[in-house]
């Protein structure tokens, strides 16, 4: 076993602590670093949770062995670190995590034919709340309480058996936001601002929550099509709010994986070849809006999922049909839709931009506010084919 745990950005006394975490190994040796490491950066915040429906674990852990078994593994190694039967049904040992809000993002394929230099990118910015978890919930903040998202994680994987991969965590480094494997397939979360009345669990179910279905796809799939079997296959729900997710792999190929407003249909949007392929997804739900000029004005309150159809026009309208672009466009592109100062309660956390040809990603972080201008670390790169950065 192999691990190495690095500062990417910011620190403890700036606004955004980015911590680099590489991890070489089994899963179950996977898993033990996983733990050790979100122990010493979160105390006991990083704890596994007490389950009471001890059958229901039963049924869950049934469920990964078939579907998901590396993943199961893991947990396996989170319950060896915390000195845990990992046989005990009374604990969920599959997440590693503090709390987890909506986040509001942006995220755009562009496949490799619209793209300078060939290389297909799947470009993300991370919108979230600046606020602390007292915050969310009506209570006064803590003493030396810090943001929510002011911990992301960068996670690189080199396992014994399956992908490696490169995630950006936050909140459970057992799930992922975004990622890239080595086969060069790379998935982005987003929230789904408008399923209406959400029944969020709370607590695991049987089968794949938000951040585990990215994962679950960067362990096993490498291509579009591997990864909507993939999806089609599992079962689904929300612990805490309905997501839609961005596919993409090195042949070019994308879709946005979506429910019905009911979550009772499953919904694959293709990417439309009158944009040469290239696909846009913010946080309202595309197969509901296939007319881009019905797209509704928005008069809701201000937050991290608003401005959603205003991102996607912005987006969508800054390549013309046969335009060719370069990262530097994609990098324009992406800082014209960001959240920053002076806007009030929230910020853009990250840009990514997952190279699927070269299977890296070039990642710039949040890390406070200056004169009232918001400040971001110079472009950090990943790559799984030197494993250098």
């Amino acid at each position: 076993m192999r691990n190495e745990l690095t500062t990417l950005a910011g620190g403890p006394e700036a606004f955004t602590f980015v911590r680099h975490l590489r991890l070489e190994g089994t899963h179950r040796e996977i898993g033990r670093a996983l733990a050790h490491a979100a122990e010493i950066a979160h105390g006991a915040a990083a704890a596994p949770r007490i389950v009471d429906d001890l059958e229901r674990e039963a049924v869950r852990r049934r469920w990964f062995a078939t579907h998901y078994p590396a993943h199961l593994e893991r947990s396996k190694g989170v319950a060896d670190h915390f000195r845990r039967d990992p046989d005990d049904l009374g604990v969920a040992f599959d997440w590693v995590s503090t709390y987890d809000i909506p986040a509001g993002c942006s995220v755009a394929f562009y496949p490799p034919a619209i793209m300078k230099d060939g290389a297909g990118m799947l470009a993300r910015n991370f919108d979230f709340p600046t606020a602390p978890f007292s915050a969310f919930v009506g209570l006064e903040r803590l003493p030396g309480e810090r943001a929510l998202a002011a911990d992301p994680w960068v996670i690189e994987v080199h396992p014994e058996r399956g992908y490696a991969s490169v995630v950006i965590a936050i909140m459970d480094v057992m799930g992922a936001m975004d990622v890239i494997n080595e086969a060069g397939l790379a998935v982005a979360l987003l929230a789904d601002n408008e399923t209406p009345d959400p029944e969020p669990t709370r607590t695991p179910r049987v089968g794949l929550a938000e951040q585990q279905v990215v994962r679950y796809l960067l362990d096993t799939c490498a291509t579009v099509e591997e990864a909507k079997v993939a999806l089609l296959m599992a079962k689904h729900y929300y612990a805490f709010t309905p997501c839609h997710f961005v596919v993409a792999d090195r042949s070019g190929s994308s879709f946005v994986w979506e429910h019905s407003p009911r979550r009772n249909e499953e919904v694959i949007v293709e990417a439309d070849a009158r944009t040469d392929g290239r696909l846009v997804c913010t946080n309202h739900l595309l197969h509901r809006w296939p007319d881009p000029s019905q797209l509704p004005v928005e008069t809701g309150p201000f937050g991290t999922a608003a401005l959603t159809y205003r991102r996607w026009e912005s987006l969508h309208a800054a390549v013309e049909p046969g335009a060719i672009v370069d990262l530097g466009d994609v990098r324009d592109h992406f800082a014209g839709v960001r959240f920053e100062a002076p806007v009030e309660g929230a910020r853009t956390f990250w840009q990514a931009l997952y190279d699927v040809k070269q299977a890296s990603v070039e990642v710039s972080f949040y890390v406070g506010d200056v004169d009232e201008c918001s400040r971001y670390s110079e472009p950090i790169r990943l790559s799984l084919s030197t494993g250098q950065h």
